[in-house]
């Protein structure tokens, strides 16, 4: 639990006119990623959002099948980037997605550690509406939560960000503070100790 502080900092986000919503992994299927292409194609009538999924792993080929199944738009793939490149990579975005977004009993009980990461850097982010997520953060103040194994929930909570700046901002200012009083490396050695 927390993050590397010296790489994941917050960066001014690369202008581009779209709204991009952003999701890395390794395709293990606690992650739930096909919620996330069901999502992309619910929103597709929006015109102005952008999918980009970077990373492989276990459900990928399902998971682009699904994606092609569908006639998915504005959803992007990219193979993984190194670690160091993690950061470029999320200052690209509007919003992140830390999930986990499936339906497994495992999936409700861990956070991932790309939410961490992803708040370290000031990015408000959606993640699943589980036990282990209620345990450190608060809906609506350093994250917003939605049901899990559901796209028309994840969709909605895309939405509700995607129309609200403010609430864009100040979701990604209070969890970047969260991580920086509780989930800094200092935090956590002292825990441990």
């Amino acid at each position: 639990v927390g993050y590397d502080e010296q790489t994941f900092q917050p960066r001014p986000r690369r202008f581009n006119d779209r709204f991009v919503v952003f999701y890395y992994g390794s395709f293990v299927p606690l992650q739930g990623v096909e919620h996330i292409v069901r999502a992309a194609k619910l929103l597709e009538a929006e015109g102005d959002i952008d999918f980009r999924v970077i990373g492989w792993g276990m459900t990928y080929p399902r998971v682009r099948r699904l994606a092609e199944e569908l006639g998915v738009k504005d959803l992007f793939f990219h193979p993984p980037v190194p670690y160091a490149q993690l950061p470029e990579a999320i200052a690209g975005a509007s919003l992140c997605l830390g999930g986990p977004f499936g339906s497994s009993g495992k999936a409700s009980r861990v956070i991932a550690g790309k939410t961490f990461q992803f708040l370290a850097m000031a990015k408000p982010t959606i993640v699943g509406d589980s036990p282990a997520n209620r345990e450190l953060f608060e809906h609506g103040e350093d994250v917003w939560m939605c049901a899990m194994a559901d796209p028309q929930a994840l969709a909605s909570a895309i939405l509700a960000l995607k129309r609200d700046v403010a609430l864009q901002q100040r979701i990604g200012q209070r969890g970047r503070q969260r991580c920086l009083e509780q989930f800094s490396m200092e935090q956590q050695s002292k825990r441990l100790q």
